[in-house]
């Protein structure tokens, strides 16, 4: 899993149903074993991905 920033984001045709997609561009803090080979944006689902944001606290 990495952290990364959404440049984009769009729908896309895929199997004939349409798909929610983000760009992402990779900040190259990692949480797994191995590390990315390069921080280039990609096209991802966004099934693939959790928001988080920074910054914001629960106020209890």
């Amino acid at each position: 899993m990495t952290d990364a920033i959404i440049r984009k984001a769009t729908v896309r045709l895929v199997d004939g149903r349409l798909r929610p997609m983000l760009k992402v561009q990779p900040t190259g803090i990692e949480s797994g074993f191995s590390k990315r080979r390069t921080l280039r944006a990609e096209w991802v689902s966004t099934e693939h991905a959790r928001l988080v944001l920074s910054g914001v606290a629960s106020k209890n």
